[in-house]
């Protein structure tokens, strides 16, 4: 009774982080016997269960993803030693973990994307401040004669074009906070999903031969297209533009580069007198005076408006960024050199923050302490 014990413990350890994948003590025991690789296979499934997945643990698709990682070398009964074998270089890290989660499963719940509500504001042209929860079904009325109102599901501000509005050209400034995400329609009809912490400053109706806004943060635009008004997006120090099209710009004042992320249509990228024209799947990265585009995964970039954040071969400090700006916490580090771990895989945006560092923790080795807003990141201890 005391070996099992120990035993459980081990791989308690194991599956926590607190030991590694290739402890000697551990491995020895999981080639015992196809019941120890049964109650290990039961562990993970128990850890699937606890971060609400819906599905049961499929062995058989995770000894297959070893099968491909290792040349898919021998048939099922080196399959099963693979697993064994290969576990130590491929489960601790989230690009399996994220991949398993995909695969067996779906998270059991999806919360609203104006996950703080309350936070969000919208900044009129007389400078008055309207809270979005207090919009009811009248809606607002701007002064130039625009209607903004609330769409039935409440999940977006949207701009009617009245028949009887002025041509003067007046804007509006949505600023979304920390755990908060909205859209708007614009009265062109183009879509915005704002980011956490990001102001987007907009006319009410576009008047001229260009529609500017002018982005502090992050959005994704899906644009009406209008070939006689070029849709143009201002950043402090780039700007970007489209006729039709959907795409995503980053320009966080903390951030050390700007980036415009393409998904479909073409857009123009402009740094001073540099300019780059990007097509569906590249990214322009705005750093200092440089301008450059990349072929790139336009997943993690593209639709962080859902109910996770992907990373793909992301620098951790990159990771934590966006985490912090979701969560509203600060981000410190034992070590500098953890920072530069890279990532890739994704994790679930609307569970409590606690649940995604036990994610973290189970696929990374990295210990995740959070206390009064602030996580402290440090390597597990063997």
């Amino acid at each position: 009774m005391e070996g099992y014990k120990s035993n459980m413990n081990i791989l308690k350890e194991v599956l926590r982080g607190k030991r590694p994948h290739d402890d000697v003590e551990f491995v020895a025991w999981l080639k015992e016997s196809e019941e120890h690789e049964k109650c290990y296979e039961e562990a993970l499934q128990q850890v699937a269960s606890d971060l609400r997945i819906k599905k049961s643990f499929n062995r058989q698709l995770v000894w297959n993803r070893v099968s491909d990682k290792t040349r898919k070398e021998e048939r099922v009964r080196v399959l099963r030693r693979s697993f064994v074998r290969y576990a130590a270089v491929l489960l601790p890290f989230v690009a399996l973990f994220a991949w398993w989660l995909l695969k067996t499963g779906e998270v059991e719940s999806k919360v609203e994307v104006a996950a703080n509500e309350e936070g969000i504001m919208l900044f009129l042209s007389n400078g008055e401040r309207v809270n979005i929860s207090q919009f009811d079904s009248t809606g607002v009325l701007e002064k130039n004669g625009m209607k903004i109102m609330m769409s039935e599901k409440r999940d977006q501000i949207v701009y009617e074009n009245q028949h009887d509005i002025s041509e003067e050209l007046i804007y509006n400034t949505l600023s979304v906070p920390a755990r908060a995400e909205y859209c708007l329609t614009l009265e062109d009809g183009t879509k915005v999903w704002l980011a956490a912490t990001s102001r987007l400053k907009y006319p009410v109706n576009f008047v001229g031969t260009s529609r500017e806004v002018y982005l502090e943060g992050e959005a994704f635009f899906d644009v009406a297209r209008d070939t006689s008004k070029p849709f143009i997006v201002n950043c402090a120090t780039f700007s970007v533009k489209a006729l039709g099209t959907s795409f995503d710009v980053s320009c966080y004042a903390d951030d050390e580069f700007g980036l415009a992320t393409l998904a479909s249509g073409k857009i123009e990228v402009a740094l001073g007198d540099q300019k780059k024209i990007l097509s569906p799947g590249e990214q322009a990265l705005i750093k200092e005076q440089s301008l450059s585009v990349k072929e790139v995964n336009i997943l993690p970039y593209t639709s962080w408006m859902e109910d996770r954040l992907y990373f793909f071969n992301e620098k951790l400090e990159s990771i934590m960024k966006r985490m912090a700006r979701w969560y509203g916490i600060e981000v410190c580090y034992a070590d500098s050199d953890i920072r530069e771990l890279h990532f890739t895989g994704n994790v679930p945006k609307y569970t409590d923050i606690e649940k995604v560092f036990d994610i973290l923790e189970f696929a990374t080795h990295l210990n995740f302490s959070l206390e009064k807003g602030k996580v402290l990141i440090s390597r597990s201890k063997k």
